[in-house]
């Protein structure tokens, strides 16, 4: 007997459904292919515990956050998470954009993150789930911003509802 080796994609994965052990975090660099990849890895993921319907949003989602954090910390380490609980996804990017002392600055640096991911917020409205941005504490680092993508929304996201 000749063994074959098969390349399985994830909607072929036939590993068993479980979506409440879907748990990851990843650590990308932030460069231009990171995006890309969080995105595979988020859509394996997905596929591997039966969450195929929240591929799209998912997908949209994580490649903003990603893009975002990339963009407010060139040439330094992403951390992202992808987490399932209660019917709701979970994905956070934290990115280490340290804070500012300045509130002036702080703030005007917290609205530009918020502008750059006006198509996050889209996505997450659709889904009806919610979106923030957590802000440095002073005895820490870094960004974290986050998306919760609730089931129902997930499942009802892109149908044209006219």
């Amino acid at each position: 007997m000749i063994a074959q080796d098969v390349t399985l994609h994830p909607e072929q994965d036939p590993a068993p459904k479980d979506p409440v052990g879907l748990a990851y975090s990843f650590t990308v660099p932030a460069e231009p292919r990171s995006p890309a990849v969080a995105r595979r890895t988020v859509r394996a993921a997905l596929y591997a515990h039966g969450l195929a319907e929240f591929v799209d949003p998912a997908l949209q989602a994580i490649s903003e956050l990603v893009t975002c954090g990339a963009l407010f910390a060139p040439g330094q380490d992403l951390y992202y998470s992808l987490r399932w609980r209660d019917g709701v996804l979970r994905l956070v990017n934290w990115d280490p954009h340290s804070s500012h002392s300045d509130p002036a600055q702080a703030a005007l640096c917290t609205g530009s993150r918020k502008r750059l991911l006006l198509l996050l917020a889209c996505v997450v409205r659709e889904c009806d789930g919610t979106w923030g941005i957590s802000e440095p504490a002073p005895a820490t680092e870094g960004t974290r911003v986050w998306a919760n993508l609730p089931e129902a929304g997930a499942k009802s996201y892109g149908v044209r509802r006219c």
